[in-house]
């Protein structure tokens, strides 16, 4: 690799990102897609008291409150419609709209909203990340459906060790006895 500093050099490149992975490598069109992850955040309040992050609906709603005492939620892509499907990071009104009824109805917290914001994430058919050698010596790691707090920081350190090592026990764990090393992005390698 070229940069204004000089050359790099590698043997393993390990490509980890949520969002954006089937652009970066496209090997992976069509079995990563990427979503819009919209989010707000209320300014700090004792209205409710919220110990640990809280799922609703599946999953598809999801909040915490941070320890200033604000609450930071975010959801309802599935019902922003096929515009979410996208890599445009901006929060819309209609999903914004959405939290902020969830703010106010069903958490029933008044405080202000200070912060509106997205994120992209990428998303597998199966909900399983993408942990694979797509390439000779490129590894993807991505496509955690969601799930990249703790799926990410799982897929990370078993990617490095199928990687590095060639020890792909952690991997094996995460996706299944029946995957192989040997297979890359759905056909032999």
């Amino acid at each position: 690799m070229e940069t204004a500093q000089g050359t790099a050099h590698c043997h393993r490149v390990i490509v980890a990102i949520d969002g954006w992975l089937e652009v970066l490598l496209p090997e992976l069109a069509g079995r990563v897609r990427t979503a819009r992850l919209p989010m707000l955040a209320t300014a700090p309040t004792t209205e409710i008291t919220v110990p640990c992050p809280m799922y609703y609906r599946d999953g598809h709603e999801y909040w915490q409150q941070l320890p200033d005492g604000s609450i930071a939620i975010g959801g309802f892509r599935d019902q922003g419609g096929p515009s979410e499907w996208t890599y445009d990071a901006t929060p819309t009104d209609a999903v914004q709209t959405m939290l902020e009824a969830f703010v106010r109805t069903r958490l029933q917290v008044v405080a202000p909203i200070t912060h509106r914001w997205a994120a992209s994430a990428g998303y597998t058919e199966s909900g399983l990340p993408v942990v694979e050698q797509v390439r000779e010596g490129v590894w993807a790691l991505g496509g955690y459906s969601g799930t990249g707090n703790v799926i990410g920081a799982l897929s990370g350190r078993a990617v490095v060790a199928a990687a590095l090592d060639r020890d792909y026990a952690a991997v094996r764990v995460l996706l299944g006895e029946a995957w192989s090393p040997d297979v890359t992005h759905g056909r032999e390698a």
